[in-house]
C-alpha cells in the first residue's frame, strides 16, 4: 500500500496478513458460496489492495457481500482469513464516506445496531428495518407471506437481549 493510502485502510491484522501472505491461488474465489454475485471476486479484491487500488475495493459490492461463512479461511493454503479482510474493508468503507446510497451498508448498518443493543438479531425484525430505510413498499409484498409463516410458527419476532453484552458490541 502506498503511504498516500494509508489513511483509507484501517491499520488491520487481517488486511496486512491477506496482503502480505496471499499467493492469488484462487481457493477463496472458488470457495464463496457468494462469488456468482460478487463484482470482483475475494481474490481479486486483495490483489486490487495489494496493488494499491483501494478506493476500487471499498467501492465494490464484494466487500458487502461477504457472509464472513469462513468456508474460505478454511481452505486457504496461506492460512489467510479472507472474512476478517472483507470485515475490515467494510469498516474502512463506512469511515471513509464509501457507502452512500448503497444497499449493502445499510443492511451492515442496521445488523450492526441490532447486534449492539441485542447481541443478537432476528432476521425478521433487521429485514422490516432495513426494508423501513431502503424500501417501506417491499414490506407490504411481503405481509401475507410473513402473516403464513407467522401462523405457522416458523418465523418469531420476539428478540431477547443476551447478558454481558458490553463484551460483544462491534
Amino acid at each position: 500500500m502506498g503511504a498516500q493510502n494509508n489513511f483509507l485502510i484501517e491499520d488491520s491484522y487481517a488486511i496486512h496478513t491477506a496482503i502480505e501472505k496471499c499467493i492469488q491461488c484462487g481457493t477463496c474465489s472458488a470457495s464463496c458460496p457468494l462469488n456468482n454475485y460478487m463484482d470482483y471476486t475475494p481474490r481479486q479484491v486483495v490483489s486490487m489492495v495489494r496493488e494499491g487500488f483501494i478506493h476500487e475495493a471499498l467501492k465494490t459490492k464484494t466487500i458487502w457481500l461477504c457472509s464472513t461463512c469462513y468456508l474460505c479461511a478454511v481452505r486457504c493454503p496461506a492460512k489467510i482469513n479472507i472474512g476478517e479482510f472483507m470485515t475490515a474493508l467494510k469498516r474502512s468503507a463506512l469511515k471513509n464516506g464509501y457507502s452512500n446510497n448503497q444497499l449493502y451498508p445499510k443492511l451492515m448498518e442496521t445488523y450492526a445496531e441490532y447486534i449492539n443493543k441485542y447481541g443478537r438479531i432476528s432476521e425478521p425484525r433487521l429485514m422490516m428495518k432495513f426494508s423501513l430505510k431502503t424500501s417501506p413498499f417491499k414490506l407490504l409484498k411481503m405481509i401475507p407471506f410473513s402473516m403464513k409463516l407467522l401462523r405457522e410458527g416458523t418465523l418469531s419476532l420476539s428478540l431477547e437481549k443476551i447478558q454481558n453484552i458490553e463484551e460483544i458490541r462491534i
